[in-house]
């Protein structure tokens, strides 16, 4: 849950509703055109790649195929690509799983 949007409420704090509504209101827009994009795009997806609501953390690797099945992975993620750092550690973890921004995912899936 490192990747979810914080925001800070203490008792009797009425005027920051308003903030904590708009928030809300701007992850599920979000959210909303995530899943356009992926309708939209979607149906060209390889097996093996998943779409995920936020940018990735090592939590989403347990969702994926184990290396038994031999099978690489792609996950895509919203936009910003995620620092080379973070890749690299999710490569060191994770060495047949891709990272894409959906983005990138999208520019290389549609060249």
């Amino acid at each position: 849950m490192g990747n979810v949007p914080v925001v800070r409420l203490e008792d009797r704090q009425e005027e920051r509703i308003d903030f904590l509504v708009g928030r809300l209101f701007d992850e599920l827009l979000k959210d909303y055109l995530r899943h356009c994009r992926i309708e939209l795009h979607g149906s060209a997806a390889e097996p093996g790649v998943m779409f995920i609501p936020r940018p990735p953390e090592l939590i989403s690797l347990a969702n994926l195929p184990g290396e038994s099945e031999g099978t690489d992975a792609v996950i895509a993620y919203p936009d910003p690509p995620i620092s080379n750092e973070e890749e690299d550690l999710f490569t060191k973890v994770a060495p047949r799983v891709g990272l894409r921004s959906l983005m990138e995912w999208t520019a290389k899936t549609f060249q």
